[in-house]
């Protein structure tokens, strides 16, 4: 029965959503007199369900007509949204197949390239290719509901317009495919250097020539007139600068403390000159 299939995408579609880059794919009706149909499962590469349409599409009559939508940024849970599609899917007499996670998603272009290969040119003209607007995936959920909604009824509308061009049974495949990317979103590109190997300018080495040059009052003679004083001499650096001011500072100082120290007049008779207790006491009897 169609019922508890469908019901079975729409509990799969509301508890798998963990994929980023899966889209459901869908295709009905599916014969069940074949001796190998289209097994219907939860995860598959979208190489695997493009192969397993193609050779459907190639291995039997009656599918000279079929209808394949394709509409970016479709999701599986997108699915219980849609009950115009859900009972235009249970009206459907046969098999279905069914793959809620579709890794990159299945291209419809694929398909019918290759049924092409397989039976020929001839045997794609009753195919034919819709595109339905596209899904954005940074809508707010009751704002995703109501695109979908009008998704809904866009796909009811063309779906009942191609069944009143003629009676006869078709193939219908409703597939996902990864939203158009935005202008303004940025690109993960890998970085490539402008020069895979710069070299380096010659304005950054250090300027060992030596130049001669000639006092003179003229500016223009003169190319070192002008500069400030780290520049003007090549061979005094801010470091050096400060130690030798630091050290004529400290000489200046020694120097005044030796000044002072041989300045001093003592005569040698200080040096003999009782001080203590028995050089007063010979003072006294004196």
């Amino acid at each position: 029965m169609l019922l508890p299939r469908i019901s079975a995408l729409l509990l799969a579609a509301g508890t798998v959503n963990a994929l980023k880059d899966a889209y459901p794919f869908l295709m009905l009706p599916v014969s069940q007199d074949d001796l190998s149909p289209p097994q219907s499962r939860q995860l598959a590469t979208a190489t695997d369900v493009e192969t397993d349409a193609i050779a459907y599409f190639s291995s039997g009559t009656g599918r000279d007509r079929s209808f394949l939508f394709t509409q970016p940024g479709l999701q599986a849970e997108d699915f219980q949204h849609m009950p115009k599609l859900r009972r235009r899917v249970e009206g459907v007499s046969g098999g279905q197949l069914q793959v809620p996670e579709v890794m990159g998603g299945a291209r419809t272009e694929s398909i019918v390239d290759g049924v092409a290969k397989w039976m020929g040119a001839e045997k794609v003209g009753g195919m034919r290719r819709f595109e339905l607007a596209a899904l954005e995936a940074r809508l707010r959920t009751a704002e995703r509901v109501k695109e979908v909604e009008k998704a809904d009824d866009h796909l009811d509308q063309v779906l009942a317009g191609l069944e009143a061009e003629t009676k006869e049974s078709y193939i219908f495949i409703y597939t996902g495919a990864a939203p158009p990317r935005s202008p303004t979103e940025e690109l993960d590109l890998p970085y490539e250097m402008d020069e895979p190997y710069p070299t380096l300018h010659t304005d950054l080495k250090r300027d060992t020539r030596n130049y001669h040059i000639r006092a003179s009052n003229s500016t223009t003679s003169n190319p070192q007139s002008g500069l400030p004083l780290f520049e003007k001499y090549q061979f005094l650096s801010p470091a050096l600068f400060m130690g030798l001011t630091v050290s004529l500072i400290l000489f200046f100082i020694l120097y005044v403390g030796v000044s002072a120290i041989a300045g001093l007049e003592v005569s040698y008779a200080a040096f003999s000159k009782e001080m203590g207790p028995q050089g007063q006491g010979k003072g006294k009897q004196q």
